[in-house]
């Protein structure tokens, strides 16, 4: 095994969804088929989990270029349209984390709909509130969503949006892939790059940390009621509804989310202590909502609910996540 490694002579352009053996395409197959249809993603996901990812991959190749010799650039440029199909496969791109943002983005597209397109929308109107700490935090959230939306209105990741072990990750993955391109001796200038540009990621300006904020505000500024509850919903905000939801609960914003897209909307409604009213529009906002099938029927989770019931899931989210990990994992291993 040569050490460094050797630059590839040459790059097999091969599709990397098609496993290259029939035995793994077999596994594959047999795993696919087998998919429970509710959890498969529609076409639709997946190209627009797709373009994310080459986004993010040629947001973060765009940096490394630029900051290296322009020598060098000029001769890995040619290897840029080659990246993504060389990192789809890579440990780097399969992390939970990374695809569980991936697949955030998507439903909040799906579930927004053309009010994703929408820039006179509830956050909008809140740029110019009376409160300055809602009119800040609605200005930067607005800001930060203009800049991850493309001219089609369909929403995308930025590089702050990245965990940081994601980051890390992917921007050295990214880093290994353009040196493919080029000699041994570029390794200083690509590993210096991909430093400076890590040393400037902060998970501070992610689009969640920025929607907790405007959350944050409207509770201090008492306006975390049902009627702002209802009023988001009805501008198909889910990403927000989930946060002040969160903030009304005292629970986090990932395990509002997480009920939310599992089909718990109403459970999650109960432990903000909505009103019934507030649960009913929330339904007719989100039709699309997972594991929804009706209004009636989310009225009747609803209703049938008991506050003994409600306190204890409660309790339960308001504990360590990494002690209900570690609790649910000895559940599994105890069968």
């Amino acid at each position: 095994m040569d050490w460094p490694p050797a630059a590839k002579a040459a790059v097999h352009t091969h599709d990397p969804a098609r496993p290259r053996s029939g035995r793994r395409r077999l596994s594959a197959a047999r795993a696919d088929f087998f998919l429970d249809p509710d959890h498969r993603l529609t076409d639709e996901e997946r190209a627009l989990m797709g373009a994310m990812a080459r986004g993010i991959v040629g947001e973060i190749a765009d940096e490394l270029l630029s900051a290296i010799p322009a020598i060098l650039s000029a001769r890995a440029e040619g290897h840029r349209d080659l990246l993504y199909a060389r990192l789809l496969s890579s440990a780097s791109f399969q992390s939970d984390e990374f695809v569980r943002l991936l697949l955030r983005r998507s439903d909040e597209q799906r579930l927004a709909g053309t009010q994703a397109r929408d820039s006179s929308g509830l956050v909008a109107s809140l740029v110019s509130d009376a409160d300055a700490s809602i009119a800040d935090a609605a200005m930067d959230l607005t800001i930060s969503r203009g800049h991850r939306t493309d001219r089609f209105g369909r929403m995308g990741i930025g590089f702050d949006d990245l965990s940081g072990e994601d980051a890390v990750a992917i921007v050295y993955a990214v880093a290994a892939c353009l040196r493919e391109a080029l000699d041994p001796d570029a390794d200083l200038a690509l590993a210096d790059a991909a430093r400076d540009l890590l040393a400037q990621h902060d998970e501070g300006r992610r689009i969640e940390a920025k929607v907790e904020a405007l959350a944050r505000a409207l509770d201090a500024g008492g306006r975390a009621t049902d009627d702002k509850i209802r009023e988001i919903a009805a501008s198909r905000d889910i990403a927000l509804m989930c946060a002040l939801m969160a903030r009304r609960g005292g629970i986090s914003f990932d395990d509002a989310w997480d009920m939310a897209m599992a089909g718990d909307a109403m459970l999650l409604a109960r432990i903000a202590q909505c009103d019934r009213t507030t649960a009913a529009q929330i339904i007719a906002s989100f039709d699309r909502l997972p594991g929804e099938d009706g209004a009636e029927r989310a009225i009747e989770r609803y209703d049938r609910l008991g506050e003994p019931d409600v306190d204890r899931y409660r309790n339960w989210l308001r504990l360590d996540p990494h002690y209900r990990k570690a609790c649910l994992q000895m559940d599994r291993d105890n069968g």
